[in-house]
């Protein structure tokens, strides 16, 4: 017999009155799952889309996507989830308003996708954009003076050429042509087609809606009262549709309960997402601010109820001493449980600082990872002040005490933040090494701030194994010894209520200007904001479609 979730509520009532309202509610037939996607509805994570295949009161899915957003491995994960959620025996249908590189690898997880009649399709494949400021900051006097360990660490490029050095386009085709290469690969799979039909077909775009019917790619072209009919001749009726939201919150309130009830092992997943910031952090944008990590991570070091840890890490990288000290918390939680990382859409630098002491690392193939290298530096503003009447004069007591102006370093300073660079560089890989049980000479070769797909990294050692959030809790269950366990997600976030929040959006408002930091990319923030101080962090934004 189907079982279906029970609500708390229900498990205060005698056994003979639950068992009553379970064959009551089991007359009904099964339901299709709205889900609507688009605007401020984003797509659920994977492995809530997976929940599904445990399910099976639930009859489908369907889809209703006006456009999405997010990184390539989420989506991904996503499309994977749909898959196995049609192999457990559940229906997927898609019906899309908008159909781009994103919208066309989650169709192609569905049992039938359908796009509007007359839309113009813009699935062309992915590329990426990297911009390069140099010449416009040069035309106002304005430069930074970085320092970086690794020739791939091109952070400064970006502020000091019109274009990019050999290897920072090597380490870009690469990716780029990686991340491709899975993203055909999805789509190929989900639609059982040859991978050079697809490549032929996104080669042609931008497409109609009905050319990407003609090549497989979507089932059909239709609009939304027409889809309807379609999804009732595949249930065999008129479904009984719930929105997938309130679906969910039941199903969820019944693992858990039936987890705490049946005692499974606990297993938590902390999700640290934001770069890397010393100390509480600020209210604002999400960040990891390490003392708040270490906080938690202490916490379930004496906690004896706690089997084992997942940590997701979706984080660019970011100061280099939070991320070390967030290492060592890591290191100390490994010591007495299993902890196993789990890479987002990016987890670079310092992400992978901080994860190098776990018990195993998952990453998808489709992740950005890597960037192992450091970098330091400071905006170099004088010569931009004296164009707009401002003079300075250094008045200096020791030798490099003009380290923090806003002049280029001096020779004795620039050789102290080096050495410095370089020792934190040694430590890094070191670190790396250490915790994936590599040669350290191995593991700098594919250092070096490069920057790597999941699926590479696994094959340089850099990661574990291949996967999202779903199987890093089924190794860190594993290496804990534990058959089931109950888990629930836990997010940081800087010290600070709504009040502080209020009081930093007022001071933007009030002061425009202040804002432009904000906008500008982060490692340029991050330098502005400490001068000097060594970043573990990818260098650069691409801007990948």
């Amino acid at each position: 017999m189907a079982t279906l979730p029970l609500s708390p509520r229900l498990l205060a009532l005698p056994w003979w009155a639950v068992l009553g309202a379970r064959r009551a509610v089991a007359e009904f037939r099964a339901p299709m799952l709205e889900l609507r996607v688009g605007g401020r509805a984003g797509l659920p994570p994977p492995e809530v889309l997976r929940a599904l295949v445990h399910a099976p009161d639930v009859r489908g899915l369907w889809l209703k996507v006006e456009r999405i957003g997010g990184g390539q491995a989420t989506l991904v994960a996503a499309a994977e989830a749909l898959r196995a959620a049609r192999a457990a025996g559940r229906l997927v249908v898609g019906e899309f308003d908008w159909m781009g590189n994103a919208e066309l690898l989650l169709a192609s997880a569905c049992d039938r996708a359908y796009v509007r009649p007359g839309s113009q399709t813009w699935c062309v494949g992915l590329g990426g954009t990297l911009r390069f400021f140099g010449s416009l900051l040069g035309r106002h006097g304005v430069s930074f003076d970085v320092e970086a360990v690794g020739e791939f660490k091109a952070f400064g490029e970006q502020f000091s050429r019109g274009f990019a050095s050999a290897p920072n386009r090597e380490a870009m085709r690469t990716l780029i042509d990686d991340l491709h290469a899975e993203w055909i690969g999805a789509i190929a799979t989900g639609r059982q087609l040859p991978v050079a039909e697809v490549e032929a077909a996104i080669g042609s775009g931008p497409s109609l809606g009905e050319e990407l019917r003609d090549a497989g790619l979507v089932d059909g072209v239709a609009y939304a009262d027409e889809v309807a009919a379609e999804v009732e001749k595949l249930v065999g009726a008129a479904p009984r549709v719930v929105p997938f939201g309130a679906w969910y919150a039941q199903f969820r309130r019944h693992r858990a309960t039936g987890g705490w009830m049946l005692g499974h092992a606990a297993v938590p997943v902390l999700r640290l997402e934001g770069p890397i910031v010393d100390g509480q952090g600020q209210p604002g944008a999400p960040v990891v601010p390490a003392a708040v990590v270490i906080e938690q991570l202490r916490r379930w070091e004496e906690d004896d109820a706690i089997r084992a840890v997942v940590l997701h890490v979706n984080s660019p990288g970011g100061s280099a001493a939070a991320s070390d000290i967030i290492w060592r918390g890591v290191s100390r939680l490994v010591a007495k449980k299993p902890v196993v990382a789990s890479f987002g859409d990016v987890c670079a630098s310092g992400g992978v600082y901080l994860a190098a002491a776990c018990s195993e690392i998952v990453c998808a193939p489709s992740s950005i990872t890597g960037s192992i290298g450091v970098i330091a530096g400071k905006p170099v503003l004088r010569a931009a002040m004296e164009r707009h009447g401002v003079h300075s004069e250094d008045v200096l007591a020791s030798p490099h005490a003009d380290v923090f102006a806003e002049t280029a370093f001096s020779p004795g300073a620039r050789a102290r933040v080096r050495a410095g660079l370089d020792a934190m560089y040694r430590q890094f890989v070191g670190r790396v090494a250490a915790g994936r049980k590599r040669p350290y000479d191995e593991v700098e070769r594919a250092a070096r701030g490069r920057v790597w797909s999941g699926r590479r990294a696994q094959g340089l050692g850099l990661v574990d194994h291949l996967g999202g959030v779903d199987v890093a809790l089924g190794r860190a269950s594993e290496l804990a010894g534990v058959s089931q366990c109950r888990t629930w997600d836990v997010r940081v976030a800087p010290r600070g209520g709504w009040i502080l929040r209020a009081l930093r959006g007022h001071s933007r408002a009030l002061l425009p200007e202040l804002s432009l930091l904000d906008r500008a990319p982060l490692a340029a923030r991050l330098l502005a904001e400490a001068p000097g101080e060594a970043l573990a962090l990818w260098p650069f934004e691409l801007d990948v479609r």
